[in-house]
């Protein structure tokens, strides 16, 4: 375990934005994250699609960044903790199918279940079977939680997510090829790991018949890649990242944003919503 006192929450988002917490701790295990639950806290994994405060928060901020996972078969049985990539370049390995799609998401197994985190028509909520929570001082089991659009029963509800159950299926033998297919996809419309930023910053918008309209078009069509708002600015190959061209501040994000929303629904008539969590210490 990792302690460090009233140090830059900026310093351990991919944001790179964030004022001080009284105290941030990194768990690496299970039983250090138990540990560190006490009193008044907030937990994120990697935080790579948070947007921290300026002023900082108030409370103990955990980072839950390790744990163990196995592989049974076909399923798969993991700490929150672990980094979703080092879980789909095993279930890759094994030869196994689910994860493949997800490929490049950065994160934690916890915050992407948290998130439903999902790509290229995939999203991870229909492989967890059961998870394992801490609320209220207490651990709970939940088989078959429910999940929504970039959405989850935990998002609403609350809760520590500690450990998850999922359930893949034996592949076809193209799922590597696909997961790079995946890589390369987005290596050449997202920001690279160096720049900072966290992913997309809105959600697609889902219509009423289903069909789901990607909020990079509609920013774009807006002119959304010509704004930029103090050190905050709309990533050059993709409308819908928000990125910290250097020395960007939560107010600059959440004006930029803001204008951003603004004029799709001048043009559109459409109300974005944001994907990135946005941290407010009350």
């Amino acid at each position: 375990m990792k302690r460090f006192k009233n140090l830059p929450l900026s310093k351990f988002s991919r944001f790179r934005i964030g004022g001080p917490a009284k105290e941030i701790i990194i768990a690496e295990n299970r039983k250090e994250l138990m540990e560190a639950m006490e009193g008044d806290f907030w937990v994120f994994g990697q935080a790579t699609n948070v947007l921290f405060p300026d002023e900082g928060l108030g409370k103990r901020v955990i980072f839950f960044q390790g744990g163990e996972f196995h592989l049974d078969g076909e399923w798969l049985i993991s700490d929150a903790g672990v980094a979703l990539g080092e879980i789909i370049e095993a279930s890759l390995r094994e030869g196994l199918a689910g994860l493949e799609n997800l490929a490049g998401i950065p994160g934690t197994l916890g915050g992407a279940i948290y998130g439903n985190a999902g790509a290229f028509g995939s999203e991870i909520g229909p492989l967890v079977r059961e998870v394992e929570v801490w609320k209220e001082g207490k651990v709970h089991r939940i088989k078959n939680p429910e999940f929504g659009y970039r959405d989850s029963v935990f998002k609403r509800q609350g809760g520590v997510i500690l450990r998850a159950w999922l359930k893949l299926k034996r592949g076809t033998g193209r799922e590597r090829e696909i997961a790079e297919e995946r890589l390369r996809a987005r290596a050449r419309k997202h920001p690279s790991q160096q720049v900072a930023c966290a992913g997309s910053f809105f959600k697609n918008v889902l219509m009423p018949d289903g069909r789901k309209i990607p909020a990079g078009r509609l920013l774009e069509e807006v002119g959304a890649k010509e704004l930029r708002v103090g050190g905050a600015g709309v990533f050059e190959k993709h409308a819908n990242f928000i990125v910290n061209m250097g020395g960007a501040k939560a107010k600059d994000v959440l004006r930029l944003a803001k204008i951003l929303k603004e004029r799709v629904k001048e043009k559109f008539g459409i109300t974005l919503q944001e994907e990135v969590i946005i941290v407010e210490d009350p």
